[in-house]
């Protein structure tokens, strides 16, 4: 290095070194603003196709086109399957240069000008003249999925030295999405994560020698042992480029199955996220993937939405013979705002499964403009989840057994937040008719592992209305109170609809109803107002075990309301004026973090009103 360059890099570093550490941002500090990707790329959950669970990577490109063409053809692309998306298995090889070659024996039409990597434009552009949208996959790590689980059966492996099979992201992320974004036109992405999970030293595909070792990111199941952080920055990174290449309607599917604290920074990066491991052809599997998602609501919403992955039906037991679970399962996701991918064969669908999962009213449900998340209510064997609807007095209700005996299911009035003894109009989705109309509650017995979704229109109860229950798609967790040390397991949100983390019942309000958040001190909820609102209203709660928390209220990061409360001590309604603000933020701050679990508290009877 030449003497003068030397000395200006040497004052550089010493400048750096003698430069203060930039302080990490304040999480419980409001910003003013929702943290979320944008809502243009999927305001509603993504409904389309994707190949693997019928063909894994034993797919070509005519497989594709005429599953793209099958949905055109059989109408279900006009009910809003409109995504084409192509998984694992495309890429041939890393070029040295560091660009993707596409396999073309599985594609064909891409074997053109750039003649070194080929290209997807002509594919992409047969998937556009459809009017459909085309996605694709790529993993954070230096390898992907199939490389490493599917090793042995896999047709469709990359090629090549070891440097040139490490076709996952990792070191690339700018230069991939704007390959895929810019020059191929594709519009979604789905990015996997066990190029960052499962190449571990110990990795039998690391031992033989096939792929250089990555020191585990995520370890599942263990997120202590996991590095939160570090895969957040690698999804934010590549986020980051998504947006740069692919515009604001570039769909971003988060794919690292919940692991790594997922529920506490993905929402932020996503409009999908994955909540769950790979849903298997199982009723044990459909159930866990739900549950994984189910107590989600205050994690979904316009622009980015839980994934419990994609729907089963098509494959035994949610095939043709077993409509009765293919309809639970159908049910379920619509309840709970869950992305639509298809995963059969659609060339060859059966008649009863084209209707199925073409049910227009169905559909409807999932796609609600609210965007809400359903609320679920447990009781024994069975399962009540309530969704808010866009249109005035609306509510679906989803009635599931979980179990393998009949068994009667049931919805009242306080859960639907109905005006007590007031009439409401039901209809039956699945049925496609209107039932008697009813009056305070609905029961339904179910045979085994069935299900109804219901549409029950009546007058809401004075108030309910203003409840954040009621308009979960309004709520973004935007600190969660948890460390790497103390996050939850699978499955469980910190922040609750009508309870705490631990499952206790927030204090019943008027109605009996047990309205609010639960969640974490050392926590911070956004509420997008959009002006619409001039009164905050919630009673604050900290539970006891732990010390005083200050809770407050900002309305576009002006400090309106602030009270502290001592733990188990009764507080009264804490009340602020909003003024018609944009953004409302609700923090509760322990006296004393300390490097355990905080408190656990309650904006009790949280509402919004005008």
């Amino acid at each position: 290095m030449p003497i003068r360059s030397a000395l200006l890099a040497g004052l550089a570093l010493a400048a750096a070194l003698a430069a203060p550490a930039r302080a990490a941002p304040d999480p419980l500090a409001p910003t003013g603003r929702i943290d979320a990707p944008p809502a243009a790329a999927s305001p509603t959950p993504p409904m389309g196709w994707n190949p693997w669970n019928a063909f894994r990577t034993d797919v070509d490109e005519a497989k594709i086109r005429s599953s793209a063409e099958a949905l055109v053809r059989t109408g279900l692309a006009a009910k809003g399957y409109r995504f084409v998306n192509i998984d694992d298995g495309w890429v041939l090889r890393r070029l040295a240069d560091g660009r993707l070659q596409i396999r073309t024996s599985m594609f064909p039409s891409a074997a053109t000008a750039p003649a070194a990597t080929g290209s997807f434009r002509p594919f992409v552009g047969y998937i556009h003249r459809l009017g459909l949208k085309a996605g694709l996959y790529t993993d954070i790590g230096r390898n992907t999925c199939a490389q490493r689980w599917d090793n042995n059966k896999s047709p469709n492996h990359p090629i090549g030295s070891v440097a040139e099979r490490e076709v996952g992201s990792y070191g690339h992320a700018a230069a991939d999405m704007r390959t895929i974004f810019a020059d191929w036109g594709f519009d979604y992405i789905k990015i996997d994560a066990c190029g960052v999970a499962d190449y571990g030293a110990d990795s039998p595909v690391v031992r033989d020698g096939s792929y250089r070792a990555f020191p585990p990111l995520i370890r599942r199941g263990d997120v202590p042992g996991s590095d939160p952080a570090e895969v957040e920055r690698l999804y934010a990174d590549l986020g980051a480029a998504i947006r740069r290449w692919g515009g604001p309607n570039a769909v971003y599917s988060i794919c690292d199955w919940g692991e790594a604290d997922a529920a506490a920074w993905a929402p932020r990066h996503g409009n999908l996220w994955r909540t769950s491991p790979d849903i298997e052809f199982s009723w044990a599997s459909m159930l866990a993937n739900m549950d994984s998602a189910l107590d989600g609501a205050l994690y979904a919403g316009p622009g980015h939405w839980n994934d419990p992955d994609m729907l089963a039906i098509g494959h035994a037991p949610f095939d043709a013979a077993h409509l009765t679970e293919a309809r639970a399962h159908f049910t379920m996701w619509a309840i709970m705002a869950a992305p639509l991918l298809l995963g059969f064969d659609l060339r060859h669908a059966p008649p009863a499964l084209l209707d199925l999962v073409g049910n227009a009213e169905v559909i409807a449900v999932d796609q609600d403009a609210a965007g809400n998340q359903g609320v679920p209510y447990r009781s024994g064997a069975t399962l009540a989840v309530v969704k808010r609807l866009a249109a005035p007095g609306a509510r679906a209700v989803a009635l599931l057994n979980r179990s393998d005996r009949p068994a009667l299911a049931r919805v009242d009035w306080r859960q639907l937040g109905l005006a007590p003894g007031s009439t409401a109009r039901v209809r039956d989705l699945w049925a496609r008719r209107d039932r008697t109309p009813a009056r305070d509650a609905i029961a339904l017995r179910l045979p085994p592992h069935g299900a109804a979704l219901l549409r029950v229109t009546g007058r809401p109860a004075p108030g309910s209305d203003a409840y954040l229950d009621a308009m979960p798609a309004r709520v973004t967790v935007a600190a969660d109170g948890l460390s790497r040390q103390t996050a939850l397991p699978l499955g469980r949100f910190a922040a609750r609809i009508g309870m705490t983390p631990d499952d206790a019942p927030l204090p019943p309000g008027p109605d009996g109803a047990a309205h609010g958040i639960g969640l974490f001190a050392n926590s911070r909820l956004a509420l997008r107002a959009e002006g619409g609102f001039g009164r905050f209203v919630a009673t604050p709660l900290v539970r006891p075990g732990g010390g005083a928390v200050t809770f407050r209220i900002y309305a576009d990061r002006r400090l309106v309301a602030e009270r502290r409360i001592a733990p188990g001590a009764p507080a009264p309604a804490l009340e602020a004026a909003i003024g018609g603000a944009k953004v409302v933020e609700l923090v509760a701050a322990a006296d004393a973090p300390g490097d355990g679990r905080p408190p656990m508290v309650g904006w009790v009877g949280a509402r919004l009103l005008r």
